[in-house]
């Protein structure tokens, strides 16, 4: 859901407002009605950013690189768990 606040407004509610982030709304900022401003949770922006690791392969003009190579550089991104754990 998206909220719509003035700057005025947004400065009178800050705290309100980015509590109500963290339940999933996004919230648009306007200086003399137009759009200046979007706040969104960081980790929903995260989360909307992820591809699945077909797209990636898709987005590539590699022509001759089949699914186990991809596999393997995925490896290589995904994060590592220290040692001492």
């Amino acid at each position: 859901m998206t909220t719509t606040y003035g700057i005025r407004e947004f400065k009178t509610k800050v705290s309100e407002i980015l509590h109500d982030l963290d339940d999933g709304e996004e919230v648009i900022i306007t200086r003399h009605g137009k759009p200046c401003a979007k706040l969104v949770h960081v980790e929903a922006e995260a989360e909307a950013k992820k591809l699945p690791l077909s797209a990636l392969k898709d987005m590539l003009d590699l022509p001759d690189a089949t699914w186990e190579d991809f596999m393997e550089a995925k490896k290589i991104w995904e994060p590592r768990i220290p040692d001492d754990l």
